[in-house]
């Protein structure tokens, strides 16, 4: 709990000026509505002696409770402003900072978690920091003060009536407090549903086109609907138990009011109370019963915040994969690949895999080079090339850039020499220019929009669209199809310079003329100062300067491509059956 409460000072601490002129404020709130009854008191009496001359007495306090009744509205609205606002600006802050660590993560978490649940946790978690730090902090104020001065005024008044008052009090405050508990165990059994839910809604949906291809729709709806009806009664729990508590609270004031008019009466009767008196009394005993409802919002709003805290800091609390390491200096980063990129026996093994990935690679990447990767499927192509760009992180000691081991270096300062166009192509639901300049911000020169759009082959596609470049593309790229993505995804790699250029299987969904083009205008005409390329169109490798072939996760060959023509079994059988076609 200590570490909780210290989390929400934390963010609250940087806007304490808000929260202390909202705790000013709402103290001059909560002194307005206890002062008003004091005059309507006055105002009542006066009334009731009705005698000449009071007249003017009369108009003063009915101006005075105007006059408070407007400040009150005043105050009250700049409490909630102050306290609000600091609340909204948390949340902003928090939804920043898990953005950026959730970033920083390996592909190991996003393995073990789906994208519902983590969507689920940035929503919920952070709109229940949101309540805790807003509408949590301004009731805890308010019961405070209210609490405080209200009692008070009532003790002055009757301290038999306030005695009175507190019985029913603390009996509705002990079973709200009961069904409260209750309420937040299934309310944590509903976020737990919830999560599950989301994530099981973001895969269907994704992965619509296999659901429909292999006719599986009663699973689909049998699985979201298994979760859909136990989140449905575990809603209604807790709706049951609030169905009863609210009333309870509701009803309080109204409980007091009947009590106070009961007692009070006979203290009127007996002359122990004026009719003013009474009538201020239960004005107090309405006061009362608003912190007493907001305590039980308040308990609730602490037990669902608390819970999505403790989700909150598991998260922030994790290191990412680039946490220990140092960014290298300028100076450094230009010297990457100022002589070599080498690989001495790399071995990476899946965080949930049993046997290597990959099996004592090693080999050379000089300046100017051109290097092919070739092998089966599930030979291990993906997991090298993936290696290299420092997206999976290898032991130390297996990859070095220049004198530089890759272990200890960024992420970031391996990808200011390292680009990828990937076999997984994905674009955002954004215009074709903005995808294609996605990423180069920071980037020092960039090419020509026209230039790439040409080398990529996409010049006549993008001619067709009616709007060219501002054409949008739709979620995932849907308005685009498989080889058109693949090669948008290639110019926006072309659009900021790179010295490593990283091409994984480009060229399996485009036609031969298409494939002719991109090898003319990226291979053969340096479109970056080294490539590597991964694919198993003899085409595109009799281009490379040697190829390295991998079969389980091993090198089986390496060399020119009329080495392996005599060296490699599978070179040679994919060379003769592209021949034949």
């Amino acid at each position: 709990m200590f570490s909780k409460l210290k989390f929400v000072f934390k963010y609250t601490h940087q806007y304490r000026w808000w929260y202390t002129g909202g705790i000013i404020f709402l103290a001059l709130t909560v002194w307005a509505s206890i002062t008003i009854p004091e005059f309507i008191q006055k105002t009542i009496d006066l009334i009731a002696a009705g005698k000449a001359g009071n007249e003017s007495e009369f108009q003063r306090n009915v101006l005075i409770i105007v006059g408070l009744a407007v400040t009150l509205i005043l105050v009250r609205s700049l409490s909630r402003i102050l306290i609000f606002v600091p609340a909204r600006l948390i949340e902003r802050n928090l939804k920043g900072e898990m953005f950026k660590k959730l970033a920083s993560f390996p592909k190991a978490y996003y393995d073990e978690n789906s994208t519902g649940s983590i969507i689920s946790r940035i929503n919920n978690d952070i709109n229940g920091v949101r309540m805790i730090t807003g509408f949590g902090i301004l009731q805890i104020v308010n019961i405070i003060l209210s609490l405080s001065l209200t009692p008070y005024k009532m003790w002055q008044l009757s301290p038999a009536l306030t005695l009175y008052c507190v019985i029913p009090m603390v009996v509705i405050f002990v079973t709200v407090r009961v069904g409260m508990a209750v309420m937040v165990k299934y309310t944590h059994l509903r976020m737990g549903t919830l999560q599950s839910l989301s994530g099981k809604t973001i895969s269907f949906l994704s992965g619509n086109a296999v659901i429909k291809s292999f006719n599986i729709y009663n699973y689909a709806e049998e699985e979201v609907q298994h979760d859909n009806l136990k989140l449905f009664d575990e809603g209604m729990k807790i709706s049951w138990i609030r169905s009863f508590i609210m009333p309870l609270l509701a009803n309080l004031g109204q409980i007091l009011k009947i009590l106070v008019l009961l007692v009070g009466g006979l203290y009127v009767i007996d002359a122990k109370f004026t009719i003013g008196e009474l009538t201020a009394y239960i004005a107090y005993a309405a006061l009362l019963a608003q912190p007493i409802m907001g305590l039980g919002w308040v308990l609730t709003i602490f037990q669902q915040g608390m819970v999505g805290i403790d989700s909150i800091q598991t998260i922030l609390s994790r290191k990412g994969a680039d946490d220990e390491r140092q960014s290298l200096v300028k100076e450094e980063k230009e010297k990457l690949f100022e002589s070599e990129i080498k690989f001495e026996n790399l071995s990476y093994t899946f965080h949930n895999a049993e046997k290597p990935a990959l099996e004592n690679i090693s080999f050379t990447i000089k300046p100017g080079q051109i290097i092919g990767v070739t092998g089966q499927v599930g030979a291990g192509k993906t997991t090298l090339i993936n290696c290299l760009n420092g997206y999976l992180r290898p032991e130390k000691g297996m990859i070095y850039f220049g004198k530089k081991d890759a272990a200890e270096m960024k992420s970031e300062d391996i990808r200011s020499v390292v680009r990828t166009v990937s076999q997984e192509v994905f674009l955002f639901s954004d215009t074709i220019e903005n995808n294609v300049a996605f990423g180069s911000e920071k980037a020092a020169t960039k090419n020509e929009f026209d230039e790439v759009i040409f080398k990529s082959a996409f010049r006549e596609e993008l001619a067709r669209f009616g709007q060219k470049e501002k054409t949008l593309v739709g979620e995932k790229g849907i308005m685009l199809s498989g080889g058109q993505k693949q090669r948008l995804s290639l110019a926006r790699a072309l659009y900021t310079p790179c010295e490593l250029l990283i091409l994984d299987d480009v060229f399996s969904a485009v036609d031969t003329d298409t494939e002719r083009f991109l090898i003319k205008q990226i291979v053969e005409n340096n479109a970056a100062k080294s490539l590597v390329i991964v694919s198993n169109r003899i085409s595109v490798l009799e281009k490379t300067d040697y190829t390295i072939v991998l079969e389980d996760g091993r090198m089986a060959a390496q060399g020119r491509p009329d080495e392996l023509l005599k060296t490699s079994d599978f070179y040679r059988e994919i060379a003769q059956l592209q021949k034949e076609k």
